[in-house]
């Protein structure tokens, strides 16, 4: 029976799974919820379970008779948290091989399609990652909400925040703040109870909120996506001077939903290192499966 390698890459607000054959051929692809074994292992597994089930499928194959044939990569969000990943390594037993990274590990690769570079990961939380001469150097990423500045959770609590200021007088009102109380139907018990449940993959639903205003000039959202972009500019700081050689250019991709939108606030000294990404995440997860099997 033929070996399939399967790619995951897995975050806090989306999962996608990539089913290629050993000649490097798409078979397919899909797309499920959050990702992040930090939050839920049982949530991952799920996500997993349903973007794979999707694409194996239309192949005629299914997760039960055939995952001793599956050599899976996987690029996962809280990886780095030891007693996650332990508990998850315990929930995907079963395939052919199961190499797990952290989903900047793989977003790198994939971004530089194998060869030495940087990535800046900014969705729900924000990470900087850098691989040098197979040396791999990471800064943030530990989670929200006492990480993660300038990432989608953090600017979605930023907007509560900014809301509930001005509800109560502390702060002037917002094109922003508005919008923001419009989406709990101006009910503000709703509002407080919603937030305090929320985790980062509910308060990053908020972020487009965020950027939306930015966009339409709104002074109060342009001040919160500087705020965040200074924060990420300090991620990038800390991660240059971690190479291993000071005088080499390490260029750098920026990855993640947010990304795009928080480039323009970005300071020059990362801006100018930024190249496109070459492969996405989920084709990094691949390239490390295919570097350990290899």
């Amino acid at each position: 029976m033929q070996t399939l390698l399967v790619g995951v890459d897995g975050g806090a607000s989306k999962c996608t799974v990539r089913i290629e054959d050993t000649q490097g051929q798409l078979l397919g692809e899909a797309m499920s919820g959050p990702a992040n074994i930090r939050l839920s292992v049982e949530q991952t597994w799920h996500s997993i379970r349903t973007a794979l089930d999707a694409v194996l499928h239309p192949l005629g194959l299914s997760f039960e008779k055939d995952q001793a044939r599956l050599q899976v990569g996987m690029g996962l969000a809280g990886s780095e948290v030891k007693e996650a990943y332990d508990a998850f390594l315990q929930k995907a037993k079963g395939f052919r091989t199961l190499i797990v990274a952290s989903d900047a590990h793989t977003a790198c690769l994939g971004a530089h399609n194998g060869n030495d570079g940087a990535v800046m990961i900014i969705g729900t939380g924000v990470i900087g990652l850098q691989i040098e001469q197979a040396h791999i150097s990471k800064v943030g990423g530990f989670g929200f909400p006492h990480d993660d500045r300038g990432g989608g959770a953090w600017l979605g609590m930023q907007a509560i925040h900014t809301t509930l200021c001005w509800l109560d007088g502390r702060s002037p009102a917002s094109e922003l703040a508005h919008r923001v109380y419009e989406k709990f139907n101006c009910h503000l018990d709703h509002l407080v109870t919603w937030a305090n449940q929320a985790n980062s993959t509910a308060f990053a639903e908020l972020a487009p909120l965020v950027i939306e205003q930015a966009n339409h000039g709104d002074a109060k959202a342009i001040q919160l996506m500087k705020t965040g972009a200074c924060a990420i500019d300090e991620v990038d700081k800390a991660l240059r001077a971690k190479q291993i050689d000071q005088n080499t250019f390490l260029p750098c991709a920026l990855v993640g939903g947010v990304a795009e939108f928080m480039q323009p606030y970005l300071g020059e000294a990362l801006r100018e290192r930024l190249r496109p990404c070459q492969l996405p995440p989920v084709s990094g997860a691949i390239l490390l499966l295919r570097e350990k099997i290899k």
